[in-house]
C-alpha cells in the first residue's frame, strides 16, 4: 500500500496535541460558566472563548469552524443578531429589526435546559459509537498496517475522553448521560460493518464516523440556550476534523474537502437517544 506512515503518525500526534490542549481548558470554562449561577456575561464569555487554541481551530476545518464558535459563543447585544434555534434546527420568534414592537416567545430555562440536553446525549451517544467501531477495527484482524493500528488506539482513546466530556456536561445541564452506542446511526452503518473485508474499507468506515461526528457538533453551534457549551461541542469537533483529515488522507482523499465545513451528515439532536 501506498502510505506514508510517518505522515500519518504525524497527523495522529497533532491530532493529540490539539486535544490535550483544548480538553482542559474546556473543562476548567465549563465548570465555571455552569456553575456560576449567573454565568458570564457577553463580554466575559469573549474573552474566555478567545482564549481557546485559536491556531488549532484555523488549523482544522477552516475558518468557518472558529469563526462559528466565536459568533454563537460570544453571542451578540445588537438588534441583527441571527434568530435563536431549536436543538431540532427550528427558529425561535426573534424581534425584528424595524417596525411595530411585537412579543418575543423566550423558552423557560426548563426547555431550554432539555434542548442542550437532547444535543449532548447525542453527542455522547455518537462518541460511544465511535469508541465501539474503532475496537471492531482493532480486533477484527483487517488492520495490518502498523501506523493505522496505533491511530485506531489513538482516536479511540480520545473519543473516550470526548464522551466522558459530554456526558458530563449532560449532568451538569440536569440530564440522565447516554452511555451507549447511537443504536440509530449502529443500525444504519450495519451494512457497511458486515461487509468489511480489509484495512481500507475499515479506514473508510471510521472516516465516515468522523465526518458524522464532525459535522454534527458544527451543525449544533448556536442551538445551545447556554452559549458556553458552543466551545465544548466545537473543540471536540475540531479534534475529530483533524481525525478525518489524518484518514482522508490514507484514503487518498483531499483532506480538506471544502472551503467551508458542510453538514449533510449531521445528525439531528435526540435520534437514537
Amino acid at each position: 500500500m501506498d502510505l506514508s506512515q510517518d505522515h500519518l503518525r504525524r497527523e495522529a500526534r497533532t491530532s493529540q496535541i490539539e486535544h490535550d490542549e483544548a480538553l482542559p481548558r474546556l473543562r476548567e470554562l465549563l465548570s465555571r460558566v455552569l456553575e456560576r449561577p449567573n454565568g458570564l456575561n457577553a463580554e466575559q464569555r469573549q474573552q474566555a472563548v478567545l482564549g481557546m487554541n485559536r491556531r488549532s481551530a484555523l488549523r482544522v476545518g477552516g475558518i468557518t469552524l472558529l469563526g462559528g464558535a466565536l459568533l454563537a459563543a460570544c453571542g451578540s447585544d445588537s438588534n441583527n443578531a441571527a434568530p435563536a434555534t431549536t436543538a431540532a434546527g427550528e427558529a425561535t420568534s426573534a424581534a425584528p429589526t424595524t417596525g411595530a414592537a411585537t412579543t418575543v416567545a423566550v423558552p423557560t430555562t426548563e426547555a431550554a435546559a432539555s434542548a442542550d440536553v437532547m444535543i449532548l446525549r447525542t453527542a455522547s451517544s455518537i462518541e460511544e459509537l465511535a469508541v465501539a467501531a474503532y475496537q471492531l477495527a482493532i480486533d477484527s484482524g483487517l488492520v495490518t498496517t502498523m501506523a493505522i493500528a496505533d491511530a485506531a488506539k489513538l482516536f479511540q482513546a480520545q473519543h473516550k475522553e470526548h464522551s466522558g466530556l459530554f456526558q458530563s456536561l449532560t449532568t451538569k445541564a440536569g440530564g440522565e448521560p447516554f452511555k451507549q452506542a447511537n443504536p440509530a446511526i449502529l443500525a444504519a452503518i450495519q451494512p457497511s460493518i458486515d461487509a468489511l473485508k480489509d484495512e481500507m474499507g475499515v479506514v473508510a468506515l471510521a472516516l465516515e464516523l468522523e465526518n458524522v461526528a464532525a459535522q454534527t457538533y458544527q451543525s449544533n453551534v448556536a442551538a445551545f440556550m447556554d452559549p458556553a457549551l458552543n466551545a465544548a461541542i466545537m473543540s471536540v469537533g475540531g479534534v475529530e476534523a483533524r481525525h478525518a483529515a489524518a484518514l482522508a488522507g490514507v484514503l487518498k482523499q483531499a483532506q480538506v474537502p471544502a472551503a467551508f465545513q458542510v453538514t449533510d451528515k449531521a445528525v439531528k439532536a435526540g435520534t437514537g437517544v
